[in-house]
C-alpha cells in the first residue's frame, strides 16, 4: 500500500461523511499530511507500521454503505484484486 491509497481511502471517509477519523491511533485534522519517506508512510510525520488500521467515526447506519460503494472502497477492492492487499471494514454502533 502506497500512501496515495491510504489518502484514498481516508478521503473516501470523509466523503462517506466521517466525522474523525485516525491511522494507527493518529488523529487527522484537516492539515494532517499523508507521505511517503522511502518505504515508510508518515502521517503527520510520524513512521506509521503495518498493518494500518484506519478507524472512522461517523454514522454507523450509512457510513459503511457510502465508503464501500464510494471510490475508496472501489479503491481497495482494485487494490486487494490486483496486489492482494486485504482489508475488512467493520461497524461498531456503540
Amino acid at each position: 500500500m502506497l500512501d496515495a491509497d491510504l489518502q484514498l481511502v481516508v478521503n473516501g471517509l470523509w466523503a462517506s461523511g466521517a466525522e474523525a477519523i485516525a491511522v494507527n491511533g493518529v488523529r487527522l485534522t484537516s492539515l494532517s499530511s499523508i507521505r511517503s519517506a522511502g518505504d515508510a508512510i508518515l502521517v503527520d510525520y510520524r513512521p506509521l507500521a503495518r498493518p494500518y488500521v484506519v478507524t472512522a467515526i461517523g454514522d454507523p447506519t450509512s457510513i459503511e454503505a457510502r465508503f464501500t460503494s464510494g471510490p475508496g472502497g472501489r479503491g481497495l477492492r482494485t487494490l486487494a484484486e490486483a496486489y492482494g492487499v486485504r482489508f475488512s471494514v467493520a461497524t461498531d454502533p456503540a
